[in-house]
């Protein structure tokens, strides 16, 4: 978010919404943007790693940090020889090699912070036992009052009641995002077309936010304003759809037993050849939780099930559109696309 690039998507995104939603509008906020200034360095006993530095973190200084290695609860921390004091804290990546995770200044002590991958951890397990020096390097610099905007996109029904819809269209700064989250935005927007193309009984908003991967700033901001505009408790049905692609097996996250049982007769009706998955969890995560209110159902949808192509691709440069399965974006639009069609009924009075 921020970027030129997110601008130039976004605008895509817009004339997309624009081909079947009568009302379509740029939801604009301001924030803090972080950027590191050039690639990140991490030196262990004369030896390169990969570092990938937490998005949104505080950088280091020009000189860098030297120290020593010492084992944490997280992965490693870089700690000074003699006092002790740790300088830097060292995670490691979840599904293989080192990943952006956000550490936002405002929520995190002021400590430098960055992930390595799963395949260098014998080598600083070896460099702790022998306290080899290590260095690491990475300057980052802060914009403020940097512009970022949601795309929203809304077909009127016949009731006020709403159905909205979320998938967030920004992506960290290392990767071009194909799973995370350009295929859950396309299949947002096919879900718009199927849906112009009926009468519905509901309104329904497609949003494609802006900001998720920094705080959820994109969300916040545009359910604080329809809070003002007193359209907030509209909302009747709010699903968030991040990373549909990871799998055919719909991760569905929802309090609701009537929404699981109306998804689990959609894959039986459509014979959709996966497996569900359904815990209990709030459905009201991530970009969906700051429409939390009495009366709304959440929903949040992710996925499993090609865990050793897609996961690793999580979070990196190779999550690029040849890394998204497109089954799982026709099978999702198939199952949305008729839960849609099933909840807009449920709210016909």
């Amino acid at each position: 978010s921020g970027s030129k690039g997110f601008a130039k998507g976004a605008e895509i995104i817009r004339k997309e919404m624009k081909l079947s939603l009568p009302q379509v509008h740029f939801d604009p906020y301001k924030f803090e943007k972080w950027e590191l200034n050039e690639e990140a360095e991490f030196i262990v006993g004369g030896q390169r790693i990969e570092a990938i530095p937490a998005a949104g973190g505080i950088g280091t200084s020009l000189e860098g940090i030297h120290g020593v290695l010492q084992k944490s609860k997280n992965g490693f921390s870089l700690i000074d020889p003699l006092t002790k004091d740790i300088r830097a804290n060292i995670t490691v990546g979840s599904f293989g090699k080192g990943t952006t995770r956000s550490a936002l200044r405002r929520d995190q002590a002021p400590l430098p912070s960055f992930s390595i991958g799963k395949q260098d951890v014998p080598l600083l397990e070896n460099a702790e036992r022998d306290k080899v020096p290590a260095w690491t390097k990475f300057v980052v610099r802060y914009t403020p009052d940097a512009e970022g905007f949601n795309i929203v996109g809304r077909l009127p029904g016949k009731q006020k009641k709403e159905i909205l819809i979320l998938a967030h269209a920004d992506t960290v700064y290392n990767t071009p995002g194909g799973n995370d989250n350009t295929a859950s935005v396309i299949v947002m927007l096919m879900l718009a077309h199927a849906a112009a193309a009926r009468a519905n009984n509901h309104s329904i908003t497609f949003v494609a936010t802006g900001n998720e991967e920094f705080g959820m700033l994109g969300a916040n901001n545009y359910a604080e304003k329809c809070k003002q505009a007193g359209t907030f408790e509209n909302f009747k049905y709010v699903i968030n759809f991040d990373s549909l692609t990871y799998g055919p097996n719909l991760w569905i996250s929802s309090k609701q037993e009537d929404i699981k049982d109306i998804l689990r007769s959609i894959h039986k009706d459509l014979q959709i050849k996966s497996t569900p998955i359904f815990d209990s969890s709030d459905g009201f995560v991530m970009d969906s939780e700051p429409f939390r209110h009495d009366g709304a159902k959440g929903l949040h949808a992710n996925s499993r099930g090609y865990d050793e192509k897609t996961l690793p691709v999580y979070h990196r440069p190779d999550d690029t559109a040849d890394a998204v399965p497109l089954d799982c974006v026709e099978s999702s639009f198939l199952v949305f696309d008729e839960f849609i069609k099933r909840i807009d009924k449920l709210g016909k009075y």
